[in-house]
């Protein structure tokens, strides 16, 4: 494929560069190897409350997606579809309510419309990572309503590099997590020209796991007919009638049993009618032979015998089916850099091929009365996806005592996503989107500064495949927000306002054809108006603590999928049905929170809680189609969100190059029903199924002189607050998760050799997180082991 060959001739040239270059600059160890701190939740100046990641914490957690490498921080978690595929989930909230970025740019995201397409990103090309927990929606409008997750990408240079040149190169194997190889060079060409090349290339295999890659309940003859489909297994069945317990028989059942019309059958023909109308009049029913007058009351009326339960496609014990990925990534920038300004272009490409752990019928079989010659063959559902971006970045200085920077931003992105199920394409997102953002940064007087934007985002999605689940749709989103800072020592007030304007089409085309739920209703156009407020105060106490509190209004507009969507959606295995009537989405929410920071100690802990009216959730309607989808609607009913937060630390320095560190945490939260709605009782309970679990862990680390050490335990805890899929939601057990990193810089003739281990998983347990869409199918993979080599110049 073209693309394939562009990607590896860049990477390798790349790598050509660096083995060439004959210069070697000087570079201590002290320089490149550090004890990553723990992550403290702290404030920006004019950007409100987030926990920032730096690059050396994510050298020593960085995963194979973004909400794996997130999941160590507290509040979020990862919204695993699989080994390949997990969004950040932050308080209970993912999808379209988590808002990923680039630079304060929305990247290509569609985890939110379909989570089997992950967040493509060269892990390796950032320098850190900003998480908002809680809402963000000033800064970065609606979607951000539950939370953001701002990249911090290295691809077009910010500054001029202390050196000519330097970079570094990492090859990297696992036991259970195949190969990657990165490479990272920045440089200075003159006194103005910075400029930047990286890539990244990583290839698995189907993944071990330690025992079977589906739960118990899979096996399970009690099991239930919603959790059959979601387990992907047949049921051999048979249910007998205890015919004694019916007094009469149908006369109508009899008369119409032999017409196709009525789609009559035997279990029709037993009644506790006296009577049945036909035509208009009452014709009373016979009487059933078989009948016994004087049974006990509490007599079933059948008896379901279980012969056998079989899985939609062969597994393998130890292996998780369709586990297998692979991807790559080039990004190229450059920047003309002043005093005062500075201006970039850049640009990326990635593209990845990964399995998703379920199969799936490439056509759905129609209905008949006939028997089946033979039955329907399953196929692996797996994902493509392509993306190439275009960037520009420019940054400028006034001399003006009142304007203190200005920022200007766009971003262009194509991307080709598509879904398989075999070899058959079923479903394709071809993906346009324009992003635009400008920040202008104000010191109005000494005690008030912040920060006033406009951001406009034009997306549009152009659909194919045999299963296409969602017709051509264009979005337009155009925000502008103000963010102001008073600081009245020890006092510190935060004000900021947003309104949003978007505007939600659809397009129809004679490909495209719904499914027979609600299907999007009549495909309506759409337009909403967004506002959205926040104001918190902090005070620090001493200089050693500090108390704060936060109130905000946010509002979310539905996106497409939960407008238009209307067909069999086989990346998570439900017919999904849009509704075009859906309102608008209000979260109203209140923080408290504290911390201490004295010497080495530091300590933070958070309660919060979110009231949403209207929150759109993708609901149960108890039906089942052939191929084993469930039929699934978008609703909108109240819900009430709630958690605490806290984290304790200490490190502790004795000597140059000699430190250690422990730091422990805890969250909870919950994600509750509060409407008045029957249906959503029966469907889903008193709490959202899929919620994250209660945790806690413990870490530490030492740095002895070059030597760094780093392990981390992680105890998810068995659910309490159980949701409902119709029937009661099964809680999965409890496990716990170990991981350590071990690190040793080498000076080899002028270059840092830094070889490095790093195992997850070390206890081999079977993991299944409760808020996994997939946890009935795949576990989290089992242990690992990487050996590295990251050659520093």
């Amino acid at each position: 494929m073209q693309q394939d060959f562009l990607l590896n001739v860049l990477l390798l040239g790349a790598f050509f560069s660096i083995s060439n270059m004959t210069e070697a600059q000087e570079k201590t160890v002290t320089d490149s190897i550090k004890l990553p701190t723990a992550v403290v939740v702290g404030y920006k100046p004019s950007k409100g409350n987030v926990t920032a990641i730096d690059r050396a914490t994510l050298d020593r957690v960085q995963s194979r997606t973004l909400g794996e490498t997130l999941s160590y921080t507290p509040g979020v978690q990862n919204a695993y579809f699989g080994p390949n595929s997990g969004t950040p989930m932050i308080r209970s909230l993912s999808g379209n309510r988590v808002k990923v970025l680039t630079n304060s740019l929305s990247f290509h995201d569609l985890s939110g419309i379909t989570p089997n397409v992950n967040i493509n990103v060269d892990m390796d090309n950032l320098l850190g990572i900003d998480v908002y927990k809680g809402g963000a929606s000033v800064l970065y409008g609606g979607k951000a309503i539950g939370g953001a997750v701002n990249m911090r990408d290295n691809t077009i240079p910010e500054f001029m590099f202390p050196n000519t040149w330097y970079g570094r190169a990492t090859v990297e194997a696992g036991t259970n997590s195949g190969n990657r190889q990165a490479v990272d060079v920045n440089g200075n060409l003159g006194e103005r020209w910075a400029w930047h090349i990286g890539g990244m290339n990583q290839q698995n295999n189907d993944l071990r796991i330690p025992g079977n890659t589906k739960a118990p309940i899979a096996y399970d003859p009690a099991i239930d007919h919603l959790t059959q489909a979601m387990a992907q297994v047949h049921v051999d069945s048979e249910t007998i009638r205890n015919l004694s317990l019916y007094p009469y028989l149908s006369q109508f059942v009899l008369d119409y049993m032999s017409d196709p019309r009525w789609d009559l059958s035997e279990a029709d023909l037993y009644t506790f009618q006296d009577h049945s109308v036909i035509g208009g009049v009452r014709i009373p029913n016979p009487v059933n032979d078989q009948y016994v007058a004087g049974q006990d009351p509490s007599t079933p009326l059948s008896t379901t015998i279980v012969k056998g339960i079989s899985d939609y496609a062969p597994v393998k014990k130890g292996i998780m089916p369709n586990s297998h990925s692979e991807s790559r990534a080039v990004n190229v920038g450059s920047s003309y850099i002043r005093r005062n300004y500075r201006i970039g272009l850049g640009y990326r490409a990635s593209e990845g091929y990964y399995g998703i752990p379920g199969f799936a019928l490439a056509t759905i079989p129609k209905h008949t009365h006939e028997p089946v010659a033979q039955a329907p063959e399953y196929a692996p559902i797996n994902t493509r996806a392509l993306s190439h971006s275009l960037l520009f970045e420019s940054a400028y200085r006034p001399t003006s005592s009142m304007i203190t920077n200005v920022k200007l931003n766009y971003m262009f992105q194509y991307a080709d996503d598509r879904e398989l199920v075999g070899i058959y394409r079923v479903n394709k997102f071809n993906t346009n989107r324009h992003t635009f953002r400008t920040e202008v940064e104000q010191q109005v007087l000494k005690f008030w500064k912040g920060m006033s934007g406009l951001d406009f985002s034009h997306l549009k999605i152009d659909g194919g495949g045999v299963q296409r689940y969602i017709p051509n749709n264009q979005s337009h989103e155009v925000g502008a927000f103000t963010l102001q800072k008073l600081d009245f020592n020890p006092v510190v007030v935060n004000l900021g306002y947003r309104h949003d304007w978007v505007a939600r089409r659809a397009t129809r085309d004679g490909t495209y054809k719904t499914s027979r739920g609600m299907a999007g209703g009549k495909l309506s156009a759409r337009d909403f108006h967004l506002n959205h407020f926040t104001g918190d105060l902090r005070w620090s106490i001493l200089k050693i603590a500090y108390l704060e509190g936060a109130v905000s209004h946010a509002e979310r507009a539905p996106d497409v999928n939960e407008l238009y969507a209307g067909n069999n959606h086989f990346a998570i295995l439900v017919e999904e049905n849009g509704d075009d009537r859906l309102p608008k989405e209000i979260a109203r929410s209140y923080e408290l929170g504290g911390g201490l920071q004295y010497k080495g100690l530091h300590f933070n802990a958070t309660y919060y809680q979110t009231t949403f009216e209207n929150y759109l959730y993708l609901a149960h309607t108890g039906i089942s189609r052939s191929g084993g989808f469930l039929v699934k609607e978008w609703r909108a009913s109240d819900t009430e969100i709630n958690g605490i937060e806290a984290q304790l630390g200490y490190k502790h320095s004795w000597k140059k190059g000699r430190s250690w560190e422990v730091s422990t945490y805890c969250d909870l939260v919950k994600n509750r029903n509060t409407a008045d709605d029957s249906m959503r009782q029966w469907a889903e309970g008193d709490y959202m199924p899929n919620l994250p679990t209660s945790r806690y862990g413990l870490s530490a680390g030492a740095l002895l002189n070059r030597f760094m050490i780093f392990c981390s335990f992680d105890r998810y805890l068995e659910q309490r607050f159980l949701g409902k899929n119709i029937n009661p939601e099964p809680p999965m057990p409890a496990y716990s998760l170990l991981a350590a990193c071990i690190s040793y810089p080498l000076q080899i003739v002028g270059y840092t050799i830094e070889c490095y281990a790093r195992g997850n998983n070390l206890l081999d347990v079977e993991a299944r997180p409760q808020n996994s869409f997939l946890k009935y199918l795949a576990p989290l993979p089992g242990r690992n082991i990487s050996l590295g080599i990251k050659v520093v110049i």
